[in-house]
């Protein structure tokens, strides 16, 4: 490896001196008089055999360059694939509603549930770990559930989400009157009103005390949040990390979708294990309690 980076950087200045040679041929008798140019058939000829040398260079170069080594994210990743006894792929980058998404991603299954763990960018180029599962509830509810600070009982305040919702309201009007369509589906905004709402209390002081969460369906949601192996889990990312977000949320047609995001690319093995260990026991609660449809619809 040492001999292949040195080989590498020297015929990279080899090419630099080449390619240098090439452009500025018929100056090369000014800078080297003792040169004499004739036998090599002029500076025209000299350039031609500038450019062949060049090329030669880079091609060799490029099997002389070093192999790249792996970054810290793809060693962790990689390490945590082999826990949980998943696999990496590399899916395809695409743009969506978080921004830049695709590229390194660990799968696994919990409970038959496929679960994968990757990493979005948005367009202030901000980094995030999403853990995501698609789930199909047999008792569905949605919930979104943050640390509770001064910082977030703003920006879940209900005089901010409800400004926000009336903004997605109109618009959806608009486009509804533009196609013509009518439709009596809730909507984008009908199911995220709940985020309108005040917080709840799940019961459990600690809980309560440490977490802001909302809900559609206050009594599922409880009984969701004070399971042992949930607000353990919680408690321990909470420890962790900061400025996570873990929802379940409505996706259509019955489907919904588990998710935990932290800012920043994850590679501390720690976090990794207590994200881990939430989205897991997330899942666990909803199946022990009957909230997910039974296997066969799911595979349906």
């Amino acid at each position: 490896m040492p001999l292949r980076k040195v080989l590498h950087a020297l015929l990279g200045l080899l090419s630099i001196l080449v390619l240098a040679v090439a452009l500025w041929a018929p100056m090369v008798p000014n800078l080297l008089p003792q040169l004499d140019l004739e036998p090599l058939g002029g500076a025209n000829h000299l350039r031609l055999l500038a450019a062949g040398a060049f090329v030669v260079l880079l091609v060799l170069r490029i099997l002389a360059r070093p192999p790249k080594e792996p970054s810290k994210q793809e060693i962790a990743w990689g390490e945590f694939a082999r826990a949980v006894g998943g696999s990496v792929t590399q899916e395809r980058r695409g743009i969506g509603p978080l921004g830049w998404t695709g590229g390194a991603t660990v799968r696994w299954g919990v409970h038959g549930i496929g679960v994968a763990l990757s990493t979005s960018i948005d367009q202030d180029r901000n980094r995030d770990t999403h853990f995501e599962a698609d789930l199909k509830m047999a008792r569905p509810f949605q919930c979104h559930a943050v640390h509770e600070s001064l910082l977030t009982k703003v920006l879940f305040s209900p005089q901010l989400w409800n400004v926000a919702l009336r903004a997605v309201k109109r618009h959806e009007g608009r486009v509804a009157e533009r196609l013509g369509m009518v439709s009596g589906e809730p909507t984008a905004s009908d199911r995220l009103a709940f985020l309108a709402a005040k917080e709840i209390l799940v019961g459990d002081p600690k809980v309560d005390e440490a977490f802001l969460i909302k809900t559609d369906t206050p009594d599922r949601a409880r009984e969701f949040f004070v399971d042992a192996g949930v607000s353990s889990a919680l408690h321990d990312l909470d420890g962790l990390c900061h400025g996570w977000q873990l929802s379940l949320m409505w996706r259509g047609a019955g489907e919904h979708q588990l998710t935990l995001v932290v800012p920043g690319a994850m590679t501390d093995a720690r976090e990794l294990a207590a994200a881990r260990a939430l989205v897991e026991a997330s899942i666990r609660c909803l199946a022990d309690r009957g909230m997910l449809a039974p296997a066969s619809s799911r595979a349906a």
